[in-house]
Parts: structure tokens; C-alpha cells; sequence
């Protein structure tokens, strides 16, 4: 078998491979044997009709049996002669498989990238500290504070940010109501009887901060403009009068730091509650820290490296983040309609985080191979049960679908790479 090998680019190879015609014509006489024996031809026992005879009937079946079975064969033999790191085939042509004659066909791989590794050790990295002070501290009481309000229902007091005020509504839009102009705006056009928090988080835009100031029995005009993004799509941009009118007002009522309170929380004294959460707090500071030396020393190795990567693979890893951002906008409230709108722009922003996230990927690992830093298995289990945690799923059933769809090797890499990223900080010049 003859097998050369041209560049395409510097990590997509054609490999040609011809294979000889005496051994084409063992394969075929192996397949027709089998045919043979097995296939029903009127006339003729099972087994006994002349091969001519099979040959003739089932040459189309015999001649897709042999590209299905033979040429991977002969793929794969491919492979071991020229010892090319294949990652993922992505075009073959169609041999012609002609009687007493060679068979030559072409296949195009993607190729792991071959890449000389930057000097990794003592990489210059700013050192950001981080203090938590006896303010942020108190911050973190006072949120959980307000958790813990409640409202209490009040007359003859103007309301303040963060009450409620209980509005009776109508909104006009062009002269006529809003919901008349509009009729997915039912609902949002008219009400009675909805409370209304004096904040941003009014589910009528800018409405709770109108509220501040006003008293049972206050009227007001407000003009509302709907943002693009509003859950209502028909809304979006529109410019609304709202008459407003408020029918009863709840003031937010803080309790103090007692045993109730403390109680609930589980913790046995305001100090141990102070130490907790400056506990937490320093933890937070310590993986920010660290966080922004992974992020310089991840820019560090980028620009360091001449490195190019296979194009199958970006493109997955492309598709890969597409998902990863419209998944998130979506969660963030965003519209399906709105993201696929703004698809462009998502696919450019994901080929080059995609094209980065692989260089990297590749320099990590390869600094990882130097080092033979290995995952075990117990770090393995390890990482799938903490992924099985955050997915609300039983750490056997995903490890067994990581397994199916081929990913469970993504899991040993990430902590390689996880190690060969931690011994970098711990190696790198502190500036």
C-alpha cells in the first residue's frame, strides 16, 4: 500500500492512498464468498450458485460493502505507516473500484498542531491585594438585614425608596389606552390593586422610582418608555402615559441583629457571624486574586506562543460558545427572537473567544505533558460528582452519559490543564 501525504495548511493534511489491485481483488473474493453462501438466486440451492452469478446480482451491494469495510481498513493501516495525530476526518473522496486495478482514494484530517512551548516559569504577573474591610463586613449583615424585612401596611406617610405602593392604573398611548393600541399590553395597560416596589425592580420601567414621594390618594402622570429588551416584544421602544393613582402604601420594616435572626442563620453570636462572613469574604478576595493572575498569565502565553490550530476544531469549539452566550442572555431575560436578530455579531464574538479558548487549550496541555502532570482517577470522580451537584443529576448517570457522548476525556484534560495553570502562578516572577 502506497500512502503519501501533502499540506493543506499547517494542520490539515491530504493523505492519498492507493491500494494494489491484488489486494482489492482478495477483499472482493472474500466479500463475494460470503455473498455466496448466504444469498437465495432462483434456481440455485442457498450456497451453490456460480460466483458469476452472485457477482452479477449483487455487484452494487458488493461494491458499497467493500468502501464500507475495506477502505477504513485501509484507513486505519494509513494511520500507523505515517504516525499522523489525527483529530478529525473531514472529507474523503469516492474511490473507483474497477476490476484488476489499484484503488486510490484521498482523505483530509485535521492534525494536532505541532508548536514550540513559550518559557513558562517565571512569567512576569502584577500581584493585586485585596483587603476586606470591617465596611464590607457590615455591608453583608445589612443585605442579609434586608432579606429578612417585611412589610407593614401604613397611612399618612409619603413613600420612600424601597416601600411599596399600591397603584390604580391606566395608560394611554397616541390618545387612546394603551392596551386598545396594543393588545399584548393587557394587563400592563390597565390595573388595580398591583403593589409596586419603589425601586428599579418595577415591572412597569421606571415606575417604582415615580412613586417616591407620593401619599395615599396622590395621582400622578408618569411617561414610560419601554426598553428593546422588554419581556413584552410588542412594547419594545413604545413611549406610554401612565395616570397613576396610589390606593395604600407598605413600608419596608429592617429587623435588628437578635437571636431570631441569628437563629435562623444558624450561627450562635454576632461575632461568629462577623467571622463567618469575613471568612467568606477573604476566600472571595483570594480566588479574585487568583483569578487575575490566571487572566495574565493566559495573555501571557497567547502572545508568546506561534501557535495555529485546526480549523475542525475551532469550528466546534465556535459552536460550542454560541450556545454557551445565547444560553446565558436567555437566562438573563433576553428574547430568542432578539438573540437570533443579533446572530452576526454572536458568531464573531464567538469564533475569536473560540479561537483563543483552543490556542490555549493546546498550550496548557502541552506544558502539561512536560510536566507529566496526570489526573487520577480519584481527581476525576472527584470533578464529575461536583459536576452532578451543580447539574441536579446522580454523579453515575452523567458519568455514564460522558462516557457515551465521548466527553468524559474532556474532564481529565480541564484537570491537567488546571494543574499546569496552578503550577505557573506558583512559579511566576510577583511584580
Amino acid at each position: 500500500m502506497n500512502v503519501s501525504v501533502k499540506d493543506d495548511s499547517a494542520c490539515r493534511k491530504i493523505m492519498t492512498i492507493e491500494i494494489p489491485a491484488d489486494k482489492i481483488a482478495e477483499e472482493k473474493a472474500e466479500t463475494l464468498k460470503a455473498y455466496t453462501k448466504f444469498a437465495n438466486i432462483p434456481g440455485f440451492r442457498k450456497g451453490k450458485a456460480p460466483k458469476h452469478v452472485i457477482a452479477a446480482k449483487y455487484a452494487d451491494d458488493i461494491k458499497k460493502d467493500l468502501q464500507e469495510r475495506v477502505l477504513p481498513k485501509f484507513y486505519h493501516e494509513a494511520l500507523h505507516q505515517t504516525e499522523l495525530k489525527v483529530i478529525n476526518v473531514v472529507d474523503a473522496t469516492e474511490p473507483d473500484m474497477a476490476d484488476d486495478a489499484p484503488v486510490s482514494f484521498d482523505v483530509t484530517v485535521d492534525v494536532e498542531p505541532e508548536f514550540e512551548l513559550p518559557k513558562y516559569t517565571g512569567i512576569p504577573v502584577k500581584e493585586e491585594k485585596f483587603e476586606v474591610t470591617d465596611e464590607q463586613v457590615q455591608a453583608q449583615i445589612d443585605m442579609i438585614l434586608n432579606q429578612h424585612s417585611n412589610y407593614e401596611e401604613v397611612e399618612d406617610k409619603a413613600i420612600e425608596a424601597g416601600d411599596m405602593g399600591q397603584l390604580k392604573y391606566e395608560a394611554v398611548l397616541d390618545g387612546q389606552p394603551l392596551q386598545d393600541a396594543i393588545p399584548e399590553a393587557k394587563g400592563i395597560g390597565s390595573g388595580d390593586g398591583y403593589w409596586v416596589s419603589a425601586d428599579e425592580h418595577a415591572f412597569i420601567p421606571g415606575m417604582g422610582e415615580a412613586l417616591v414621594g407620593l401619599n395615599i390618594g396622590d395621582t400622578k402622570e408618569v411617561s414610560v418608555t419601554f426598553p428593546e429588551d422588554f419581556m413584552v416584544k410588542e412594547l419594545a421602544g413604545v413611549n406610554a402615559v401612565y395616570n397613576i393613582e396610589v390606593t395604600a402604601v407598605r413600608v419596608r420594616t429592617v429587623p435588628e441583629l437578635n437571636e431570631d435572626i441569628l437563629s435562623k442563620l444558624q450561627v450562635e453570636s454576632e461575632m461568629a457571624l462577623r467571622s463567618s462572613i469575613r471568612e467568606q469574604l477573604n476566600a472571595q478576595a483570594n480566588n479574585a486574586a487568583i483569578s487575575k493572575k490566571h487572566e495574565q498569565i493566559v495573555e501571557y502565553l497567547i502572545k508568546k506562543t506561534k501557535l495555529e490550530v485546526p480549523e475542525s476544531v475551532v469550528q466546534q469549539q465556535t459552536r460550542n460558545v454560541v450556545y454557551d452566550i445565547a444560553n446565558r442572555r436567555m437566562m438573563q431575560g433576553e428574547s430568542q427572537e432578539a438573540i437570533t436578530a443579533d446572530m452576526e455579531n454572536l458568531q464573531k464574538q464567538a469564533a475569536d473567544q473560540a479561537l483563543e479558548n483552543v490556542k490555549l487549550r493546546y498550550i496548557g496541555l502541552g506544558i502539561a505533558t512536560e510536566q507529566e502532570f496526570e489526573a487520577t482517577g480519584v481527581e476525576i470522580d472527584e470533578e464529575i460528582a461536583a459536576m452532578a451537584i451543580q447539574q441536579r443529576k446522580d454523579a453515575q448517570t452523567l458519568r455514564k452519559e460522558m462516557v457515551e457522548n465521548g466527553s468524559i476525556e474532556s474532564v481529565g484534560e480541564q484537570i491537567r490543564f488546571n494543574k499546569a495553570l496552578d503550577y505557573m502562578v506558583e512559579n511566576a516572577k510577583i511584580k
